[in-house]
């Protein structure tokens, strides 16, 4: 070869191309430490190569070693039942020829520690939260895309936020949509699974982003509403999710898959900007069963890795309904909490280890209602002892089309917001 600088450029090309993986380093992004994402990297550049991915688990670094069945991406979520234990990441090559290079693998420095689960401390010390269920059955229900689209495209985000900010709200829980498969939000994924253009069924606005400036400037995290499942509400958007029309049911892997790369997209979209999701519809009786199957290709770990691909300390919860307030998956930062009531109190800040006590419930008639159907004295009287003890309350709000909360609303709201200022000043 004439030309000595372009001979070497391919022979490193080569070598770096076709080098066996064992020559490489792999490092960790993040520690150790329960309920939080642990990610593996390689240092020198592959190429383009894939791996097979198998993470093991063990008593003692020179122990045996037992598989961890369902996880096979490059990220694992540290359960608490890890704590104690060391953890083993092994990647082996596929080259392009169709072989396998020798496998290399990295074990953690220390066993998993617990700590409780930092991801939360930001959800503990905020104390309230609103959420609005902003849908199109609730603002649009007799319309189609033109009808939800100015709907979506008149939402003041400002006027919102400062209810909230009136209301004492620490954090915002918005819906991106529900059952009747209209989003708030555009989503290239959706659409291309539905079929459908732009503005169809996901809104041209990107209403979120614009809602998390709002917020921002107010000091007020922003969580999103999401079924678990494809909205059951659509013919068209089920047939082509190949999901169940009228009713949650177990999802197949297909359906389950599509599903995934939805929240994928939004999750990378806004990054660091959301904080959590409340996942609806995660039932018993088959629905969590299926999901956790952990010898399934898709299952609990790839949806909740999903969920935090933009931001791996957001908060997840899987919904069981309306129940004593309880942890519904070993993927829960913070228990779903529905309830109906303002009976229940926390013992103590965790449901389980790792797990933050919360209560969800709605101040008006019901869901995404005017009213008010408690006094205010009540709603203090419990969200004291709920505060002294270390637990989250989120009070599901109604406001009208342009975003203004109903005055009750914001009013009981507030005042449960005094009450926590008075328990966490006395703290």
């Amino acid at each position: 070869m004439k030309n000595p600088i372009i001979f070497v450029f391919l022979f490193c090309l080569i070598f770096y191309s076709f080098t066996p993986v064992k020559n490489r380093e792999l490092s960790f992004i993040g520690k150790p430490v329960a309920k939080t994402v642990l990610q593996v990297v390689v240092k020198t550049p592959d190429s383009g190569i894939k791996y097979d991915i198998v993470w093991s688990i063990s008593d003692a670094k020179n122990g045996k070693w037992e598989e961890l069945p369902g996880i096979h991406s490059r990220e694992i979520v540290l359960l608490t039942s890890y704590s104690g234990k060391y953890l083993k990441c092994t990647m082996t090559p596929q080259l392009k020829s169709g072989n396998k290079s020798e496998p290399v693998s990295i074990v953690t420095e220390t066993p998993v520690l617990f700590k409780g689960n930092p991801n939360t401390e930001w959800f503990k010390n905020a104390g309230l939260g609103v959420m609005l269920h902003f849908l199109k059955d609730v603002y649009a229900k007799d319309g189609g895309s033109k009808e939800y689209n100015d709907v979506v495209n008149g939402f003041d985000v400002e006027l919102f936020a400062q209810n909230c900010k009136e209301a004492g709200a620490g954090f915002v829980m918005f819906a991106l949509g529900q059952n009747d498969g209209y989003y708030c939000s555009p989503n290239a994924a959706y659409d291309s699974i539905v079929g459908v253009p732009p503005g169809q069924l996901c809104s041209t606005r990107d209403l979120p982003a614009d809602l998390f400036r709002a917020l921002n400037k107010r000091g007020i995290k922003m969580m999103f509403y999401l079924p678990g499942n494809p909205p059951i509400r659509n013919e068209l958007v089920d047939k082509k999710f190949q999901y169940t029309f009228g009713k949650d049911t177990p999802t197949s892997q297909f359906t389950q898959a599509c599903w995934e790369s939805v929240i994928r997209e939004w999750s990378l979209r806004y990054g660091k900007k959301l904080s959590g999701w409340w996942f609806d519809g995660m039932y018993r009786g088959g629905i969590i069963e299926t999901r956790s199957d952990m010898s399934l290709e898709h299952n609990i770990s790839t949806h909740t890795l999903a969920a935090k691909a933009g931001n791996f300390n957001s908060l997840v919860t899987y919904n069981y309904g309306v129940n004593k307030i309880q942890s519904n998956s070993p993927y829960d930062d913070y228990s779903a909490g529905e309830e109906g009531k303002i009976v229940q109190v926390p013992q103590n800040r965790w449901v389980v280890d790792g797990v933050q006590w919360f209560l969800f419930t709605y101040l008006g008639k019901s869901w995404s209602k005017d009213g008010k159907r408690f006094e205010t004295p009540e709603l203090e009287q419990w969200a004291e002892k709920v505060f002294a003890k270390g637990g989250v309350i989120c009070f599901d709000v109604h406001a009208d089309k342009g975003g203004a909360i109903l005055p009750d609303h914001i009013s009981q709201s507030r005042a449960v917001r005094k009450i926590f200022e008075k328990v966490a000043g006395g703290k």
